[in-house]
């Protein structure tokens, strides 16, 4: 299971790669309006998530997520077990 840090970590490098811009990443950026992805990045960078944690996002998680924290923090729950 990763830790808080190791989730953000790998989380800002997933998102850099669907991101047009080069710029830093904070924990509080919103996915959409901040790092400007829009629908079908959100859910390829869903499905890079998936892949790399060897999690499933339900879709109702999916769509309550909007920060770079609330991503980080779902993967940790999920690589757990349980439901965030």
């Amino acid at each position: 299971m990763p830790s808080y840090e190791e989730s953000l970590k790998i989380t800002c490098e997933l998102l850099r790669r669907r991101m047009d811009t080069v710029r830093d990443i904070r924990p509080s950026d919103h996915i959409q309006r901040d790092l400007g992805l829009d629908s079908l990045a959100v859910m390829e960078f869903a499905s890079d998530i998936e892949t790399r944690f060897d999690i499933n996002i339900p879709t109702e998680l999916l769509e309550a997520l909007s920060t770079v924290d609330d991503v980080s923090r779902a993967i940790l729950k999920l690589s757990a077990g349980a439901r965030p």
